[in-house]
């Protein structure tokens, strides 16, 4: 994705280069040589990451990142200098600078930064808030993208459309963006689970779309009924009020097909072009969007926010809900608490609530048993590669996702992680390239 980089040195030869090796990388690059020029640009709302030496002009930048911090909150700093000095990385970290990257630098680990960066603001830089509640849906990642470009092949066509996705993640939003975008606009949006008279439901739905949610829990006579009705939509001529049958379901159909318990006709019937919505948790950083606009929406578009440290414990939390419980706790705390900040403490008071104390027990017994379970097999089995002990293919296992989880709950931020995870900054590096974690 691209991104609008405000870059700072003094030195001629290091903003050439730098600019450069970014512009190559497909961003926009604004460059100066002095820090008050890179706080105005920034403050006035230009541009989305700010990459910037340390010295310039005899002062440190760190300076003037209050600053900017108080006009952009959460807009990521990467800070480059040849001071490579404990002192240097202390300030980055007081100042919760994104990364820290020495010189003598590569300039691959600079365009990373800055990759790594974005995905901390791609949620926030396109559109303004005002613009985003319009959306139908809201979201960049690249989860949604496939959901997307989907929703637009199919909006105007006549095949019948089965939307799949765990409970919350949007299915009728879906149905309704498919309804909304396509050639049936102007005819109904016909949501229903009656389909006993079939000339009376072609005659209510007009040639529109017929929306049936949750398909899997029809009984064998609806699924009869709707069998018949979608044999009857296809000897229509497409030409003349022929509907299109739109359904969805969060239930495995081919095994409840195998079980006995859906028609396997009606299956490869309604099951033509098919949409499956990601759950929140493969959604990268749309978390922080959603939680932003919800919050935008349910206080009449003012200027409540949440804080930085609030948006990352909620891009954290494991929302078995999706969006729709996502939802409903921004509607929460926008009733229980006035402040104009919805704070993090707000938030983890809230969240707790709702944990299970006896589900979180047994949740930790299983985890427990199958960590038993899994080393009692390795310490009996021989190990595939002669070279890695069966300690060291026992750490390997958690390893990996644990370093996943301190990039992510980090924000991708390097340094961070690796004071989340107790080890040098450079032996997390050396593990992610090991690892082949991006």
């Amino acid at each position: 994705m691209r991104y609008d980089v405000l870059l700072a040195d003094d030195d001629d030869s290091v903003r050439l280069v730098l600019s450069k090796a970014l512009t190559r990388a497909g961003h926009t690059v604004k460059a100066t040589d002095n820090a008050d020029t890179l706080v105005k640009w920034a403050t006035s709302g230009i541009g989305d990451i700010v990459l910037t030496d340390v010295m310039m002009g005899g002062y440190e930048v760190f300076e003037r990142l209050p600053e900017l911090s108080k006009h952009r909150s959460g807009m990521p700093v990467i800070i480059i200098s040849a001071n490579n000095t404990v002192n240097t990385a202390l300030k980055s970290g007081q100042h919760k600078v994104f990364e820290y990257v020495p010189k003598p630098f590569d300039l691959n680990d600079v365009t990373e930064a800055v990759g790594r960066a974005g995905k901390t603001v791609s949620s926030r830089i396109r559109l303004p808030k005002a613009e985003l509640t319009k959306l139908s849906m809201i979201g960049r990642s690249a989860a949604m993208q496939p959901v997307y470009r989907a929703v637009s092949r199919f909006a105007s066509g006549d095949l019948p459309v089965l939307i799949r996705g765990a409970v919350g993640t949007g299915k009728d939003l879906v149905a309704q963006l498919l309804h909304d975008s396509g050639a049936r606009r102007s005819r109904p949006f016909l949501r229903t689970h009656d389909f006993s008279s079939v000339s009376l439901t072609l005659q209510k739905v007009n040639g529109g779309d017929l929306y049936v949610d949750e398909v899997a829990e029809l009984s064998a006579d609806q699924q009869v009924a709707l069998l018949s009705l979608m044999t009857e939509c296809e000897q229509m001529s497409p030409s003349s009020t022929r509907p299109r049958v739109i359904s969805s379901t969060r239930k495995d159909l081919l095994g409840r097909v195998e079980a006995g318990k859906f028609r396997d006709d009606l299956l490869y019937r309604i099951n033509v072009a098919e949409i499956h919505i990601p759950p929140l948790s493969e959604r990268d950083r749309d978390t922080y969007e959603l939680a932003e606009i919800f919050l935008s929406n349910v206080s009449g578009g003012g200027h409540r926010r949440f804080a930085v440290e609030a948006l990352d414990i909620l891009h954290r939390h494991e929302w078995t809900g999706n969006v729709r419980e996502l939802e409903n706790l921004v509607r929460r705390l926008s009733v229980l608490y006035s402040d104009n900040v919805i704070t993090k403490d707000m938030v983890l008071s809230e969240i707790s609530h709702k944990a299970d104390p006896a589900k979180v027990r047994e949740q930790a017994e299983k985890l427990d048993g199958l960590l038993h379970e899994a080393c009692s097999k390795l310490l009996d089995s021989e190990i595939e590669n002669e070279n890695m002990s069966v300690y060291k293919q026992a750490v390997s296992w958690i390893e990996k996702p644990l370093i996943r989880g301190a990039l992510k709950q980090t924000g991708g931020n390097q340094i961070r992680a690796a004071e989340k995870l107790g080890i040098h900054r450079n032996t997390l590096r050396t593990r992610l390239s090991s690892l082949n974690i991006s």
